[in-house]
């Protein structure tokens, strides 16, 4: 199956043995957005990082515009998996919606309140009182900082790339 995708080859175009599943996931995922489609996607940080990745982080800005990447608190997934991860948002390249172009501002963000533990307990934001808040929905509000849920927190990564997209003038985010 792996021969399938073009990620299932080297940079020689031998095949390889061996493909991780994220790697092919992405291609696939890429592969089945409409031009002009969206997509996010956890991955590992070292998608990100590591000089042996290059090539799939050419092969997605080939396909479409890197718009975002956020980096995930490390407690994040706890108590499942520990693996240090970042959401990586991108728009398929399309003549009308997302004209490709080589040079364009990306967002970049960094979860430093995961909202968890590192039991992968659940933070729980207190009242004055040292009891747990409830929302106007009568739930308990998770401590962390990726959106200001209603109010009850900061602003935080989501309302910062609102506005960051809003002043980029980004397809999907038109005023009107």
């Amino acid at each position: 199956l792996i021969h399938k995708y073009d990620l299932g080859f080297n940079e020689k175009g031998k095949p390889q043995n061996k493909v991780a599943r994220d790697i092919l996931f992405i291609e696939r995922n890429l592969n089945l957005l409409k031009p002009g489609g969206r997509m996010a996607i956890v991955l590992p940080q070292g998608r990100f990082n590591n000089t042996s990745d290059k090539r799939i982080r050419d092969y997605i800005s080939q396909r479409a515009r890197l718009i975002a990447v956020v980096g995930l608190h490390s407690n994040t997934f706890k108590p499942h998996t520990g693996i240090k991860t970042s959401v990586l948002f991108v728009q398929k390249w399309d003549d009308e919606l997302c004209p490709k172009k080589e040079d364009y501002p990306i967002f970049f963000a960094v979860s430093e309140k995961g909202g968890k533990d590192n039991s992968g307990e659940y933070i729980f934001l207190k009242n004055l009182d040292g009891l747990p808040k409830l929302d106007r929905n009568g739930h308990l509000i998770i401590d962390h900082d990726l959106h200001n849920h209603d109010g009850e927190l900061p602003d935080g990564i989501t309302e910062a790339f609102v506005k960051w997209a809003k002043s980029e003038k980004l397809s999907f985010w038109n005023e009107g």
